[in-house]
C-alpha cells in the first residue's frame, strides 16, 4: 500500500468527522464517519466548495473560521448548527487546522467535526453568548469614537482610518485575527481622550501655545483613567496610553522606550502619524502621504519600530493602500478571498 493510500485510511478509520479542502477551499476528502455524522444521503462533497455545501452568513468575510486559519495558520476552535443545504440542526463541535507540505508550504484545511449532544449545545449557547458580547463591545467602541470626532469635525474619520491601517499592518506582520481585532479597537478611541479637550483648542487655527500642547497631550492619559478599570480581553487602555511614546524615548507622556512599548502602540504611532500627514488639520494645510513616508524612513528605528514602518511602507508604496477603500482586503499575505 503505497503513502497517499496509507494515511487517507487512516482518516477513514477516524472515530470523528473529516473533511480537507485544498487552498482554494475545494473538498478532497471527507471521511465516513463525517457523512454518517452528517447523515448524508447523495449530495456529492468532493470537488464542491466548502462554503457552496456549507453555505453560512460568515462565508467569503474575515470572521470565517477556515479563512482564519489559512491567514494566520492559527487552529480555530467553534460551534456548527448545521447549514442550509444540510438542514441539520445539531450542535457540533469544529477545529479547523492548517495543512502544511514536506516543504513548510501551506497546502489545505483539515476540519474535525464532533457531535457534542447536550454538553455541546450548552457549550455553543456560552459560545453564541460570548460572540453577542463581543459584538455589543464592539458597539460600544463605535459609539465612543463617534462622540470624540462629534466634538472634532476636522479630526472626523480620523480614527476610522487609522483603525484600517491599524489592521492592514498588522495582518502583514502575521498577527492573529483576534490580536488584530483588539488593535482595531483600541486604534478607533485611541483619541478617547480628547473629550475633556476645550473644543476651543481642539478646533484653532494656526499654531498652538506651550500651555495648550500640555493640555492635547494630556489625551492618552485622560482616556487610560477612563478606561483603565473595564475588563475588555485586550489591553486596550494600555495600547492608547503608549500610542504617542516613541521607541528612543522621545514621546508622551512617559518617555517609554523600545520593548516597553507594546508592539500594538508601536503600530498605532505609525499609523496615527501617516494618517494625521495626510490629512488637513486646522493649524496645517495636508502634508501629503510623500512626505509622511519620507518622515517614516527619516525615523525607522529610531522613533518608530523598524518593522512596522517596513510593513506600513510596503503597504502604501507596493499594496496601494487606501484609507477610504476596502483595499487592505487585498493586503492578506498569502490569500485572496474566494
Amino acid at each position: 500500500m503505497d503513502n497517499a493510500l496509507d494515511w487517507k485510511e487512516i482518516l477513514r478509520s477516524f472515530p470523528d468527522g473529516l473533511m480537507m479542502t485544498d487552498p482554494d477551499f475545494t473538498i478532497q476528502f471527507v471521511n465516513p464517519a463525517f457523512l454518517h455524522l452528517l447523515k448524508n444521503k447523495g449530495l456529492k462533497f468532493k470537488g464542491a466548495k466548502c462554503y457552496d455545501i456549507f453555505a453560512d452568513r460568515l462565508c467569503h468575510t474575515s470572521s470565517c473560521p477556515l479563512t482564519r486559519t489559512k491567514e494566520t495558520g492559527e487552529t480555530q476552535l467553534y460551534f456548527a448548527r448545521g447549514h442550509c443545504k444540510l438542514k441539520r440542526r445539531e450542535s457540533w463541535l469544529v477545529t479547523t487546522s492548517a495543512l502544511f507540505d514536506a516543504k513548510g508550504r501551506f497546502s489545505g484545511l483539515l476540519e474535525k467535526v464532533a457531535d457534542e449532544g447536550t454538553l455541546g449545545k450548552v457549550q455553543s449557547e456560552l459560545h453564541h453568548s460570548q460572540e453577542r458580547m463581543r459584538k455589543i463591545m464592539g458597539a460600544i467602541i463605535q459609539a465612543m469614537s463617534m462622540t470624540i470626532e462629534k466634538r472634532d469635525p476636522y479630526t472626523a474619520g480620523h480614527q476610522r482610518r487609522v483603525a484600517k491601517l491599524c489592521r492592514a499592518i498588522a495582518t502583514e506582520l502575521g498577527f492573529g485575527w483576534d490580536r488584530i481585532q483588539g488593535l482595531r479597537m483600541a486604534a478607533a478611541i485611541h483619541d478617547f481622550g480628547k473629550i475633556l479637550v476645550p473644543a476651543g483648542i481642539l478646533n484653532k487655527p494656526g499654531p498652538m501655545s506651550e500651555p495648550e500642547m500640555t493640555i492635547i497631550r494630556m489625551h492618552p492619559f485622560t482616556a487610560y483613567d477612563i478606561l483603565k478599570g473595564i475588563q475588555f480581553p485586550w489591553p486596550l487602555a494600555e495600547i492608547i496610553y503608549q500610542h504617542h511614546e516613541r521607541m528612543d524615548g522621545s514621546g508622551y507622556p512617559r518617555q517609554l522606550k523600545g520593548a516597553k512599548i507594546l508592539i500594538e502602540a508601536r503600530i498605532l504611532a505609525v499609523a496615527d502619524v501617516v494618517e494625521s500627514m495626510s490629512t488637513f488639520r486646522p493649524y496645517r494645510p495636508t502634508i501629503g502621504i510623500k512626505e509622511a513616508l519620507i518622515e517614516l524612513q527619516r525615523q525607522r528605528g529610531i522613533q518608530y519600530d523598524s518593522k512596522v514602518v517596513d510593513a506600513c511602507i510596503l503597504l502604501l508604496t507596493k499594496k496601494d493602500f487606501d484609507f477610504e477603500t476596502k483595499a487592505w482586503q487585498r493586503y492578506r499575505v498569502g490569500h485572496v478571498t474566494p
